[in-house]
């Protein structure tokens, strides 16, 4: 697995409440006048995709992290530090 944030397997996860929310009005049992725990189903349905989006970008972040995310993202900030650093230097001069 790759640990670049943008992996095809993190895209895709991400993806499938995105897809559930642009499909909202084509899906016969969410865009018919019906209740859902005395509520219309497409608000339900639009909860749920919330929810569903939520725990995708947790599920994304576990595994960016358990394959060395970490470490990329605080090599990063050093190095975008000492940019900044290197630049507030220039600028004084």
């Amino acid at each position: 697995m790759s640990t670049t944030l943008a992996s095809p397997k993190r895209l895709t996860i991400a993806s499938v409440p995105v897809v559930g929310m642009i499909i909202t009005p084509f899906l016969p049992f969410v865009s018919t006048p019906t209740l859902w725990l005395g509520l219309p189903s497409a608000v339900v349905w639009m909860a749920l995709m919330i929810v569903a989006t939520v725990a995708a970008l947790q599920i994304i972040e576990r595994t960016y992290l358990r394959e060395g995310g970490a470490e990329l993202d605080r090599l990063e900030a050093e190095q975008s530090a000492a940019a900044a650093a290197a630049g507030t230097v220039t600028e004084a001069h």
